[in-house]
């Protein structure tokens, strides 16, 4: 997994590449969050535009990152996931908690209040 990131206002956009997979090939995404709190940018927005699959051990990596940071106040979306990509999500319910968008335009709605 590829991971390139820019912030607009205090909000930083992780662009995903490739498989999510979890274990080791997660780990570079869930330093950047633990990072990212770390300079106190606590509002994370994935561009799933180029992921192609994610897996359980995966949908568990975004989780982490989801709960690490509302725990700091902050929060995780999930900007343009392919159907490919939402299938497991949605059967797992995990559409309940990880929100999602069509746009990154559309994700970054929202944390102009708190970000």
């Amino acid at each position: 997994m590829k991971i390139s990131e820019k912030t607009v206002d205090s909000v930083l956009i992780l662009a995903l590449e490739g498989e999510i997979m979890g274990g080791d090939e997660t780990r570079p995404l869930q330093d950047r969050v633990y990072r990212a709190i770390r300079e106190s940018r606590i509002f994370v927005v994935l561009d799933m535009k180029d992921v192609s699959w994610i897996n359980s051990s995966g949908l568990g990596a975004l989780m982490a990152c989801l709960t690490t940071l509302r725990g700091s106040g902050g929060d995780l979306r999930l900007a343009r996931v392919s159907d490919r990509v939402r299938r497991p999500i949605t059967i797992t319910r995990l559409d309940q908690v990880l929100m999602m968008f069509e746009s990154v335009e559309e994700a970054l709605k929202g944390f102009g209040e708190g970000a």
